[in-house]
């Protein structure tokens, strides 16, 4: 019931919204990002990687810039020692990974210098707050970052989050992803605690 309210107060079809979300044809999907993740060795959420360099956590746009800063000069390498105290001491992995984008939903330039690929979960309060901080790096690289959002929901720990997944990704479907991502985190106290009915 919240999910069809949020559905109504960004202004999408709510009926063919909650057909979407009562259908669980989001679900394959969800369990695809999560399974990914999993692979990448991402074990909580969020977790970032920066052109495929992976920072496990909210971190501070601090850390982010050096990381992105790099990558856009050309000085990004492999070698942790590479980067500063605080990122080698922040489980950051300079080794870079191939991780896919596919057809996620995504914030930015397409065809940006620096693709971050963030795994996440709608119910985990680390989560939302990291939000401002993807802001912050939309706003300060405009035109070189491509931000990616992948589905990490953690059931035991957030027996909602799988749901949220899919009604973000039904929200998608009527070309309001970024919309409802924001409202799931701006109001996640709120639903959060409610049980399925």
């Amino acid at each position: 019931e919240a999910f069809s309210a949020y559905a109504k107060e960004i202004k999408i079809d709510q009926k063919k919204f909650s057909a979407c979300l009562s259908g669980g044809g989001k679900a394959a999907m969800i369990e695809a990002d999560f399974q990914e993740g999993t692979g990448l060795g991402v074990q909580g959420t969020p977790g970032f990687f920066v052109n495929g360099k992976f920072l496990p956590g909210a971190f501070p746009f601090t850390a982010f810039k050096e990381i992105i800063d790099k990558e856009i000069a050309g000085t990004g390498t492999n070698k942790l020692t590479d980067y500063s105290q605080d990122l080698q001491q922040s489980g950051f992995v300079a080794e870079s990974k191939n991780v896919p984008v596919g057809n996620a939903a995504f914030k930015g330039a397409e065809n940006a210098v620096v693709t971050v690929v963030e795994y996440s979960d709608f119910q985990c309060p680390f989560c939302s707050r990291a939000k401002p901080t993807v802001e912050q790096m939309l706003k300060d690289y405009a035109g070189k970052l491509k931000m990616v959002y992948k589905h990490m929901p953690l059931d035991q720990l957030h027996p909602n989050a799988r749901k949220a997944a899919e009604a973000s990704e039904c929200a998608r479907d009527q070309g309001k992803f970024w919309e409802m991502h924001d409202v799931l985190f701006d109001k996640q106290q709120e639903w959060s605690s409610l049980s399925q009915g």
